[in-house]
């Protein structure tokens, strides 16, 4: 079994087609499939099967695809920390999401501020950000948003914390302990971008709830997010710092659902010549998690 099969059988698993999991791959068709007959043969399970145009995991698939899903994230690791110790400390064109160092620990927002004379930080949507590294315009970007999938470039996800609804204590969801996303469907959500990147596992439950998106405004600075909460009502969905002090008159109440916690990610891609650079900073930043 190489690392390899087992990244190409997790592109598959994530398009559903050999033909595109080979373009994310940068490889050909016939090397997917090669990979996943090998895995099969050597584990003696079927890992997908047809339906329609789409190939779908198998019970045995999904279980693998979790399986190796972690070793390839801890094989990513290794990289970065391993990276060569005494490479020269290169300027980095850095990409943070909006709002990412209200997020942050705040070891790790020392960290980079202890590190800002190598670096020019551009901030933007976590969907700008995974464009800039893919495009090559940053070599690394350290992103806060709910799990998803990063098909065009490497990523290392450094923590997780919980997400949290902010709100007026007077609204009607101020008295629960925890929020699901039926809970939500009918309020109005104040996000820091726009939902299908950043925000993509509560919107697939919403929309299966029939929620309007209507009801959604794109507000990405915090303090603008609690005027409007303030003046017109509506429920931000924010880190875990707004629940230890949240600002008075409000209360922040958790997202129960752990598939609706926040995850850090960096991004970067190890084909770039100055990974390891990138691999130097991304083992410092997560150091402080």
């Amino acid at each position: 079994m190489e690392i390899h099969q087992l990244r190409h059988m997790l592109a598959a698993a994530e398009h559903t087609s050999y033909a595109q999991a080979a373009k994310s791959c940068f490889t050909s068709r016939q090397n997917i499939a090669h990979s996943i007959k090998a895995l099969e043969s050597e584990l003696g399970i079927v890992l997908f099967e047809r339906r329609g145009n789409e190939m779908l995991l198998t019970p045995a698939g999904r279980q693998l695809a979790s399986e190796a899903g972690e070793i390839v994230a801890r094989v990513d690791g290794l990289h970065v920390a391993f990276a060569n110790s005494g490479v020269s400390d290169a300027v980095l064109n850095l990409a943070v999401s909006t709002n990412l160092f209200a997020g942050i620990p705040p070891s790790t927002d020392e960290f980079i501020a202890q590190h800002a004379d190598r670096l020019r930080i551009a901030e933007a949507s976590c969907a700008d950000c995974y464009r800039f590294v893919c495009s090559g315009k940053a070599d690394v970007a350290v992103i806060m948003c709910m799990e998803r999938k990063f098909s065009e470039c490497d990523v290392l996800e450094i923590g997780e914390s919980v997400s949290f609804a902010l709100m007026s204590s007077s609204s009607p969801l101020a008295c629960k302990e925890g929020l699901a996303a039926v809970d939500l469907k009918d309020h109005k959500l104040l996000l820091m971008s726009e939902p299908a990147f950043q925000y993509e596992p509560l919107f697939a439950q919403l929309d299966a709830l029939g929620f309007d998106r209507a009801n959604v405004s794109v507000i990405p600075s915090t303090s603008s997010m609690i005027h409007v909460v303030k003046r017109r009502g509506g429920t931000g969905i924010v880190s875990d710092k707004f629940s230890v002090a949240p600002p008075e008159g409000f209360c922040a109440i958790p997202l129960s659902d752990s598939r609706l916690n926040w995850r850090f990610y960096i991004l970067f891609k190890k084909s770039a010549p100055g990974f390891p650079a990138v691999a130097k900073f991304a083992q410092g930043v997560r150091g402080t998690f």
